[in-house]
């Protein structure tokens, strides 16, 4: 499990101590309980609790029996309205709910509350970060995306019911490597964190991510996250220790590999790429609706908040704020 020292700002991953400059208790919404105000914070590019309805983002799937808002203060994770997102098995996969951001920037944290139905599947993919160059199609699942194009990553929970990284980006790993480039497969390479508990149903989770894109020419980019509030996995170059199993890397390192240092993000190659979209996903294919008893899973969002500093969970408002 890993662990947070706040009063040392210190973070120790499976038995790697990185220094974090960014204590839990310092995150943005630490000022602003109930996140009453926080869109004012200069650090803040985005933040939603659907009580304006869908104000503010970019796009949401027209057919509103996948993603549509439900006014119900006992399941609202704050005020009176959440999103929900429905996959109805045999009828279509789910969908998005998007938000392109007004300012492209280098370093984004994303937090969201989801709260999973008790019927829900793990789903096929989940809330994604990208970063895609305005005009440029980088964007194909099977494939590696161009440096000059390109990058992104999915926080997603899996089936053992921990949370991973699902990350695109044109130095990525192969899932198949096949005699010439073109024939090879690319699909995400996951960035796994052993430790973990395993995520519950019918409750509301704080997700936070962070994606830092690279100096181009160089593996300084990073990724981490955090399960409410609990840093589990920050991906940088020389942490955490692990090794690769195919194209993934695993920590600790699988049987029979030695432990090695993570190397960093190569994200881009050019500068231009920049961070500037996020999607609320929720899709689930036949294959994984098979999985589970309900012909119609659900998850519900609510509390998004887009920064370039870290967030935190939502602070309890007193009956003074």
């Amino acid at each position: 499990m890993s662990m947070l020292s706040v009063g040392l700002g210190v973070v120790v991953l499976m038995g790697c101590s990185v220094a974090w400059a960014q204590e839990a208790s310092e995150g943005i919404a630490a000022g602003f309980p109930g996140d009453v105000g926080i869109e004012k914070h200069p650090a803040v590019l985005f933040a939603s609790g659907f009580e304006d309805g869908f104000e503010g983002w970019s796009l949401v799937e027209r057919d509103r029996r996948i993603s549509s808002l439900v006014e119900d203060p006992e399941l609202a994770h704050s005020g009176t309205t959440c999103c929900r997102s429905v996959a109805v098995r045999g009828v279509n996969t789910g969908g998005n709910v998007t938000h392109n951001f007004r300012r492209e920037v280098d370093q984004v944290f994303l937090r969201f509350y989801c709260r999973f139905h008790r019927d829900a599947v793990i789903p096929h993919h989940f809330v994604k970060i990208r970063a895609i160059r305005p005009g440029g199609d980088g964007i194909r699942a099977g494939r590696r995306p161009a440096g000059d194009r390109a990058f992104w990553t999915g926080i997603e929970p899996v089936r053992d019911r921990t949370w991973q990284f699902y990350t695109y980006w044109h130095k990525m790993r192969a899932s198949q490597q096949r005699a010439t480039e073109a024939e090879s497969t690319y699909y995400g390479n996951r960035m796994i964190m052993g430790g973990q508990e395993r995520l519950e149903r019918e409750r509301w989770i704080c997700v936070e991510a962070m994606l830092k894109a690279n100096t181009p020419g160089q593996s300084d980019g990073e990724q981490a996250f955090w399960i409410d509030g609990e840093l589990i996995g920050w991906w940088k170059p020389g942490s955490p220790m692990g090794n690769y199993r195919g194209a993934h890397f695993v920590t600790p390192a699988p049987p029979g590999t030695e432990p090695i240092p993570f190397e960093g993000f190569d994200f881009r190659s050019d500068p231009a790429v920049k961070i500037n979209q996020v999607l609320l996903q929720w899709y689930v294919t036949e294959r994984y609706a098979r999985a589970g008893t309900s012909d119609r899973n659900i998850v519900y969002f609510d509390d998004v908040v887009i920064a370039t500093e870290y967030i935190g969970p939502m602070a309890a408002r007193t009956d003074t704020d």
